[in-house]
């Protein structure tokens, strides 16, 4: 049974609190929330019908039936992985931005960078999946890297500079783990939402090597048993140009002192740093309670996932093995999280659904649906050992359904459960 964590209850309410780069203070411009100017609108104009053209170029592509010809079967893996980032980029980020413009007459030159960026993102995967465009899309890409040139000119207010201290609130982007810790898939950095890992992963299995044992659970005792978080740990997850505020103890100005005599023999003590007789000191710090569940979660997260593949390490196939999982999720990173990793995904566009490839989920989640919480089950993907392939599990067979007829039977909680057979 997972435990319930009450932050879900309140996403808006996670915020953490950061200290700006000293080029982070100042304010390059103040015009969030303004309309456009008459003027502006007019030199804009010609781009804006080729971002009409893209839009629907971007959302005319269906996944699933690009994913069954043969010719976006035979592409590299690492190419399939950046699709699956495209698309889920597609659905979560620029879906919302492309509903919001549908919808109002007015937005502002703000919104309109962001939705530019996005853009800009996309249209080097919009080339692949549209070679005969491939020119339009060029131009437009340098017309639009120039509008926001004009964007970031026209929008530029000289301010004193900001505050030290920055207010952020995570994406709206959480699992549960295997493991039983809350974790977000951050900002888009790949070490964060776990894309560097499973292109390690893939490494392995395509060159038949062993998937390695990944030994977290160590270091999230660890940080539970110091109470706090480090820089290191903080940049490697989160990847964001914010410093940590630390607190200035007795104990933080002497890791300090000892950092900076270290830093300058910084040679001599890497050999006994490497030997694990001596280890860096901790002068950049942070004990707050959320940053703790980001860095532990990612943690056991970025464990769970090794641990999953290790289960194909004594099979004679590991790169068909591999080919087949691709085929089976799409690619979609978050389809191998929760359907072979075993991971639960907090839907981000459904309140209050879990989404589980656990056959047990509703007496595992039994906490969340007393509580109202929706739980949606679909079929996980198994590896037999024996068999020595993957397979779906199929709901309709016997003793599956029998199971979760019994289960459902059974089941008395507030929230609604949802089974795809």
């Amino acid at each position: 049974m997972y435990e319930y964590f009450w932050e879900l209850d309140n996403l808006e309410d996670f915020k953490t609190y950061l200290l700006r780069e000293s080029y982070d203070k100042n304010q390059d411009f103040s015009t969030k929330g303004i309309p456009f100017s008459t003027s502006l609108l007019s030199e804009l104009s010609p781009l804006f019908i080729k971002l009409n053209q893209i839009d629907y170029l971007m959302m005319a592509l269906k996944e699933s039936l690009l994913f069954k010809s043969m010719e976006y079967s035979l592409l590299p893996y690492e190419c399939l992985l950046g699709n699956g980032q495209f698309f889920q980029n597609r659905d979560e980020s620029y879906a919302e931005m492309h509903d919001d413009f549908k919808k109002s007459l007015k937005f502002s030159s703000w919104d309109l960078e962001c939705l530019l960026h996005e853009i800009l993102f996309s249209i080097p995967y919009l080339v692949d999946f549209y070679p005969d465009y491939k020119d339009f899309l060029s131009h437009t890409q340098k017309e639009i890297q120039e509008a926001l040139t004009t964007l970031k000119e026209k929008s530029t207010i000289k301010l004193p500079p900001k505050k030290d201290g920055k207010t952020v609130t995570w994406p709206n982007a959480w699992y549960i783990t295997p493991n039983g810790y809350l974790y977000n898939t951050g900002f888009g950095h790949q070490r964060g939402n776990l894309i560097f890992s499973l292109q390690d992963i893939s490494n392995c299995l395509k060159n038949n090597e062993r998937v390695p044992n990944i030994p977290y659970h160590t270091h999230i005792q660890e940080i539970k048993t110091r109470g706090y978080i480090t820089y290191d740990e903080f940049e490697n997850y989160s990847h964001l140009i914010y410093k940590l505020p630390t607190i200035l103890t007795p104990e933080v100005e002497k890791e300090q002192e000892r950092y900076k005599a270290m830093v300058k023999r910084k040679e001599e003590y890497e050999k006994f740093i490497t030997s694990s007789r001596i280890k860096w000191p901790h002068p950049e710090r942070s004990y707050q309670k959320n940053l703790i569940t980001l860095i532990t979660g990612h943690l056991a997260a970025e464990a769970s996932l090794y641990s999953a593949f290790r289960r194909i390490n004594e099979s004679h196939q590991k790169k068909e093995i591999l080919s087949e999982l691709i085929h089976l999720t799409n690619g979609d990173i978050r389809d191998i999280l929760v359907r072979f990793c075993g991971f639960h995904k907090i839907e981000s566009t459904m309140d209050k659904t879990i989404t589980t490839s656990s056959l047990n989920g509703i007496t595992e989640f039994s906490n969340y649906l007393k509580k109202g919480w929706n739980l949606y089950i679909i079929p996980g993907i198994v590896y037999d050992q024996h068999e020595d392939s993957l397979s779906e599990a199929d709901f309709n067979s016997y003793f599956i359904a029998k199971h979760i007829d019994q289960e459902l039977a059974s089941y008395e909680g507030k929230g609604k459960v949802l089974v795809k057979r």
